[in-house]
């Protein structure tokens, strides 16, 4: 087939400017988007963005012999949803695109400047961080859910889709993004500069599986493997910012203080419901001040026993007794009074 790229590309442009001119505001390509690698590789158009309801008419899916062509339209607003990374697998297709069409400078500008805005968000850690972490945990969503179902196409589909945050998700605590949205996985992570050299062999080994099970153990490899990195990059990254504001760990210790009072309380009267609910409770703000505060680990609740809730109340208190010992340390300020009229003096 005659290569018609070219071709294609003044029919979308001169269709704009004889028929859609107030309605279309930008016409984006990139070089060989979503082609093979053996055809060849020119500027194809990719999505317009509409400037008025009726430039959506430009909307066009269409084959040529045997190549597929999609012409469809991104708003402005959608377009800004990828530019904040709220759709990972369209960032790459945002960050090649390059101006065609523009129906005046100003939008071009404002799709350069949103993309500027994009690539800058991804090399700052207090965003790319998060964002990191937030495609984790809708993998760990996909698993969940994948782990219930009972048909191989699905549980690969799921298995599919989990990959692909988990990567998405590596690249993002990198500062960049996959370089080709959904393919060449792999490949992608080495270009990065640090990545879990455990993830391409545990990739590799899924594809090769045959039976539901062993998917999914795989899959739940791929998260553990990820996770892992991840904490551990993120540990490393709070390391070099210095040390945390102990005095947001006094607030924090003051607001569990009556929990811990409450555990001692329940564990006293046998209650065996009640202490592990609260001991659950304690367990999920524990493991959010360690990562926060850089402290050691606190296991309560592997010291849960409904036998002997004596044993899990000293547990408990071992830890309080940690907490309050790094907050001494710490000399930041206490606010610890003996008594009301104490209290009320300072605070009259």
């Amino acid at each position: 087939m005659k290569n018609i790229d070219k071709e294609l590309v003044e029919w979308a442009v001169n269709k704009i400017q004889t028929e859609y001119r107030e309605d279309v505001s930008l016409l984006i390509g990139q070089v060989g988007g979503g082609k093979i690698p053996t055809d060849e590789q020119n500027m194809v158009f990719d999505f317009f963005v509409p400037a008025t309801e009726r430039g959506n008419q430009l909307a066009r899916t269409f084959i040529i012999e045997d190549m597929g062509y999609d012409l469809y339209p991104i708003s402005w607003e959608r377009l800004e949803r990828i530019a904040n990374i709220e759709e990972p697998q369209m960032i790459f297709a945002f960050a090649r695109g390059e101006v065609i069409y523009a129906k005046r400078k100003e939008e071009k500008d404002r799709f350069e400047n949103l993309k500027a805005e994009m690539l800058l968000k991804l090399q700052d850690s207090t965003f790319h961080t998060p964002k990191s972490l937030e495609f984790l945990e809708t993998a760990q969503e996909i698993f969940q859910t994948m782990l219930f179902e009972e048909s191989l196409c699905k549980v690969r589909k799921a298995a599919g889709g989990v990959c692909c945050y988990l990567m998405n998700s590596i690249a993002m605590v990198n500062g960049t993004y996959l370089k080709s949205g959904y393919m060449n996985l792999t490949d992608n992570l080495h270009v990065m500069k640090d990545y879990p050299c455990e993830f391409e062999k545990a990739f590799t080994e899924m594809l090769s599986e045959r039976e539901i099970a062993a998917v999914k153990k795989r899959v739940y490899e791929l998260i553990r493997i990820t996770r892992n990195f991840l904490m551990q990059r993120i540990k490393t990254e709070g390391e070099k910012t210095g040390e945390p504001n102990f005095e947001d760990l006094v607030m924090w210790y003051q607001e569990m203080r009556y929990t811990f009072r409450r555990l001692a309380y329940f564990t006293g009267i046998d209650s065996v419901e009640d202490s592990y609910l609260l001991g659950c409770y304690l367990q999920i703000e524990f493991d959010a001040v360690q990562e926060d505060f850089n402290l050691k680990k606190m296991d309560l609740l592997s010291a849960f026993d409904k036998e002997n809730l004596h044993g899990f109340a000293k547990k408990a208190e071992e830890i309080e007794n940690y907490i309050v010992e790094v907050l001494e340390e710490s000399n930041a300020p206490q606010n610890r009074y003996a008594s009301f009229s104490e209290f009320a003096k300072e605070n009259g």
